[in-house]
């Protein structure tokens, strides 16, 4: 099980969810449990490795909005 806490990044141009328009100016956070398999749970892992080597530190919380945001946009262009 992992608990992450979706939250709208601070940097200004860099956030996908502004640029989309999918958020106003709230920075209203919302914490949300996901049950992973073991599959999507070792992708997350080596999602963040990945960056956190490449010296982009980052939660794994903007990895999984950044996951979610991209499915909504595939579903509704």
């Amino acid at each position: 099980m992992i608990q992450a806490s979706i939250q709208q990044p601070q940097v200004g141009n860099e956030n996908p969810e502004a640029q989309n328009g999918l958020i106003g100016k709230s920075n209203k956070k919302v914490k949300v449990t996901a049950y992973l398999t073991e599959q999507v749970e070792q992708a997350l892992t080596e999602l963040y490795i990945a960056r956190y080597r490449s010296d982009r530190k980052v939660d794994r919380s903007v990895i999984i909005s950044e996951a979610i945001l991209a499915m909504y946009e595939k579903e509704h262009p």
